[in-house]
């Protein structure tokens, strides 16, 4: 099981979350997903997230020896080597669970990334919890309490896994300024994959996946599928 963050949450609406909140979650996604050594701490002016962050990585590196490491795709993180990378667990695709298409011709998401990011997890809040704010550390925990509440298993989101730039206004969307198209969340794999498909069948060629989220507490976790087990060829391996 993936540890969790220590630092507790307020749960009056007036007070202040605590910067340690942040700076664990920041440090976890970090060490999680940079094996196979506990990434060094950031610099910064305050101690308190910066211990916040130091924690987070040693928990965030433990689990990943423990239970494989993620993916920070959305960071512009490189992906780790798909091999132990210094732990007992192989870095790579898994199978997604989801069915093999009936036509043998069809598209599929029958491939699966371990990732981690806020910046998916944003984009989902925003779409399917309408007025619920992410950032602090608190995106991972207010979208599986969004979920609960509405009785949601799992949320899905078309993406493009091509990276076109940062764009030169920002639009408080972080995955398009983050660089990367998106569709609309919907609750299942057959209502997101078409616009993911659209997004391999244009003239030009692309590469589109599924962000699929399951709740998770307060992690920032989801899996990535890419259509057709494909992914952009500087990122292939």
């Amino acid at each position: 099981m993936p540890q969790h963050n220590p630092h507790p949450v307020p749960d009056e609406p007036a007070v202040l979350v605590p910067v340690e909140v942040r700076g664990w979650q920041d440090g976890y996604d970090a060490g999680i997903s940079a094996p196979p050594d506990v990434p060094a701490t950031p610099r910064v002016r305050d101690t308190r997230y910066m211990l916040g962050w130091t924690q987070g990585a040693e928990a965030g590196n433990a689990d990943g020896r423990v239970e494989g490491w993620r993916w920070a795709y959305f960071d512009g993180r490189v992906r780790p080597a798909s091999a132990s990378a210094g732990a007992g667990i192989v870095y790579g695709p898994q199978d997604s669970g989801e069915p093999e298409p009936v036509d043998p011709g069809a598209f599929s998401f029958t491939q699966s990334w371990p990732c981690v990011g806020e910046a998916a997890l944003l984009v989902m809040l925003a779409q399917f919890a309408p007025g619920e704010s992410g950032g602090e550390g608190l995106t991972g925990r207010r979208l599986a309490r969004a979920c609960a509440d509405k009785g949601v298993q799992r949320l899905y989101l078309a993406v493009n896994l091509s990276f076109a730039g940062i764009p030169a206004e920002r639009t408080a969307d972080a995955l398009n300024d983050a660089g990367y198209w998106h569709g609309t969340v919907c609750e299942s794999l057959d209502d997101a994959a078409p616009e993911a498909i659209a997004q391999v069948t244009v003239r030009e060629p692309r590469f589109a996946g599924i962000v699929r989220y399951a709740p998770a507490a307060e992690h920032d976790f989801f899996d990535l599928l890419p259509v057709g087990g494909l992914l952009p060829p500087e990122l292939a391996g």
